[in-house]
């Protein structure tokens, strides 16, 4: 694999960074897995696991619930609740609820797990753990239309949520920041 093409999977993001790189990520892994497991060729299992594991990751990281000792340092949709605006909260628990009443992410967060295992060696199913985890990619891109719609809502609660926050802020909602990088041309 080519590593110009080669997007790694994100850790945990901060509070107050921007967060949309996870699901940039998660788009173009699963834009990869996708043509990877939709070519006629003889598929490498280490391929595969190079783009499912951030898909799987990043959706995790954002929709679970860190754990305590996480939850002050870290960035997921319930952390921000607090700080959204008290009429909101209920309609973007009910997205969120409905989110992890997903059948596709009841997949993915399985998937997690087997990733888990995955990444320690000194388990003795590593190989099997493998093989397991290119499984669940054929499972989910086989149903990729429900995964992009997936996806989708949690783009969307991504987003109602830090608009429910602007709005408790009393920061205008209709601003957005971009972010501008200047590049010292070389002589």
């Amino acid at each position: 694999m080519d590593k110009r093409g080669f997007v790694p999977a994100s850790i945990r993001i901060p509070v107050h960074v921007d967060f949309d790189s996870c699901m940039e990520h998660v788009d173009y892994n699963l834009d990869r897995l996708s043509e990877l497991l939709t070519n006629e060729g003889r598929v490498s299992y280490l391929e595969v696991l190079n783009y499912i594991v951030p898909i799987i990751t990043n959706i995790c990281k954002i929709v679970e619930p860190p754990t305590p000792k996480q939850r002050t340092h870290t960035f997921c949709i319930a952390t921000r609740f607090d700080a959204c605006h008290e009429k909101d909260i209920e309609t973007l628990r009910d997205a969120w609820n409905s989110i992890r009443g997903n059948a596709i992410y009841a997949k993915l967060k399985d998937s997690r797990n087997k990733a888990a295992v995955h990444i320690n060696t000194l388990h003795q199913g590593y190989r099997d753990t493998q093989k397991l985890l290119v499984e669940d990619a054929i499972y989910l891109i086989k149903r990729e239309d429900r995964l992009r719609d997936l996806i989708d809502k949690v783009k969307s609660l991504i987003y109602n949520t830090e608009i429910s926050v602007r709005k408790k802020e009393g920061k205008p909602l209709n601003v957005d920041i971009v972010p501008i990088r200047v590049v010292k041309k070389s002589e």
